[in-house]
């Protein structure tokens, strides 16, 4: 009595050949469907970069977009998590401008002595912003309210009080310069400046602004630590 063992199989068949390009095909266009967004945001960064001659990936250009926009990209990561937990939130432009004015109207027209400082109405703000967030993800995690009905009212109610604050809308001013000094200081370089390429000295003896590469090392320092951290 013999038997008989089944073939092994081959690999490398001519199947396996077909299969290659369409394997690496489909990646890519995985691939393209995931990233697509980052591909089209460095097709419009080179190509801006381009047409400004430069321009756009200048440290002052850089430093002006993230100062004329920080607000927007707080409110964006903030609204980033609640995307991503399966929800949304519709108050968070109103929240944001009734916590302004809050802020506005503790700082010059309410005297209310410590309270008017700087420092203690960015504290006090922070908290009032985290409890109105924790008041409205208490109805939805706890009463099963869908969200866009609770920020739907978020929204409508904080607008109203900020007008009410304002007065109607008008402008409250002008603010402590300390205040302003958060969206327009620059951290002093504790550590010391790092010079990579010495600045270019014309026939008179100045410096020729712009040339050479000084690196600014508190800055550097400080990202590393928010990359690793």
């Amino acid at each position: 009595m013999s038997t008989e063992s089944a073939p092994a199989p081959q690999s490398g068949t001519a199947e396996d050949v077909k299969q290659g390009p369409r394997i690496a095909v489909s990646a890519l266009t995985t691939n393209l469907r995931e990233y697509g967004l980052i591909i089209a945001l460095i097709v419009i960064m080179l190509f801006f970069q381009y047409t400004t001659s430069g321009t756009l990936f200048k440290p002052v250009n850089l430093s002006n977009l993230v100062q004329q926009n920080s607000f927007i990209i707080v409110m964006a990561l903030g609204m980033l998590l609640v995307i991503v937990a399966g929800y949304i939130d519709l108050s968070v432009g109103s929240v944001a401008g009734f916590i302004g004015a809050l802020a506005a109207m503790m700082m010059v027209i309410w005297p209310l002595g410590i309270f008017s400082n700087p420092l203690v109405v960015s504290i006090v703000c922070l908290i009032v912003g985290a409890l109105i967030g924790a008041a409205q993800g208490y109805w939805i995690a706890y009463h099963k309210i869908p969200s866009f009905i609770v920020t739907l009212a978020g929204m409508l109610i904080f607008r109203g009080i900020c007008q009410a604050l304002l007065g109607g809308g008008s402008s409250v001013g002008p603010l402590p310069d300390s205040f302003k000094a958060l969206s327009s200081g620059f951290i002093p370089d504790v550590i010391g400046p790092l010079t990579l390429i010495p600045p270019t000295v014309n026939a008179a003896g100045k410096t020729i602004v712009g040339s050479g590469l000084t690196l600014h090392m508190t800055t550097i320092v400080l990202g590393l630590i928010a990359v690793l951290a």
